[in-house]
């Protein structure tokens, strides 16, 4: 009888640590999420913003200092490979660089995402990468790891700085956040294929709804649509 207690004991514990993790796990990425605005962000849909935020990154870059992270390469980057800011954040320029697909295993689900780049976006990555070796990250910041002093990856704190500034300067009023340009990617692969099951695999979300929830087609984009349609009476 006192073993069987002692092993019913045992398991409680078990089962209170795993609820513990699950708790802290969970409140690790609601906070992510709040910070990136995962949830409250929506895509930048005129492509005419989408240019003035590049063309303001690309005139930062020309007076950035030594080892800063690349305010265009950020946007290179985001609007162009649907990855979340922790993947961004955790690519090594071997991993782009002459690349014709991005293949990732994502921070958050485990799955892999593979990308194809647009040739001009292949490019443009590449010329931005160009002469840096292939095992830096491709996104760095100017500080260093006290063991070995190689540059540190960016942090995701500091990419929404620069996507807040960048928007700040573009006039952009809608709020911002890292999730920002894959939002803008997703809106983008929409418009263009009109196809919400691809999209859905290139999100890797796991429902249609999720997907639909995260291009912000609300009501009122739906009845859009409706008052374009052909009467059929």
């Amino acid at each position: 009888m006192k073993y069987i207690r002692r092993d019913n004991s045992m398991l409680a514990a078990s089962i209170a640590q795993d609820q513990e993790r699950q708790r802290k796990e969970q409140a690790k990425r609601q906070h992510a999420a709040k910070l990136t605005g995962a949830h409250t962000t929506m895509p930048i849909k005129d492509m005419r913003m989408v240019n003035r935020w590049i063309a303001i990154a690309k005139e930062h870059d020309k007076s950035r200092k030594r080892g800063g992270v690349s305010w265009y390469l950020l946007l290179l980057l985001g609007f162009n490979t649907a990855l979340r800011i922790g993947d961004l954040c955790a690519l090594r320029v071997d991993d782009v660089r002459g690349r014709e697909r991005v293949r990732v295993v994502a921070e958050k689900t485990d799955k892999q995402t593979n990308i194809k780049l647009q040739p001009m976006a292949q490019r443009a990555i590449n010329a931005a990468l160009a002469g840096r070796s292939g095992d830096e990250w491709a996104l760095t910041s100017r500080q260093k790891g006290r063991k070995d002093g190689r540059q540190k990856p960016v942090s995701r704190q500091r990419c929404y700085a620069i996507i807040k500034e960048i928007a700040d300067k573009a006039g952009y009023e809608e709020h911002v956040g890292c999730h920002t340009m894959r939002k803008t990617f997703a809106w983008n692969f929409y418009q263009a294929s009109g196809d919400l099951a691809k999209l859905q695999k290139v999100l890797n979300h796991s429902s249609q709804e999720a997907t639909i929830h995260y291009l912000g087609l609300d009501q009122q984009a739906i009845d859009e649509t409706i008052d374009k349609m052909q009467t059929m009476v």
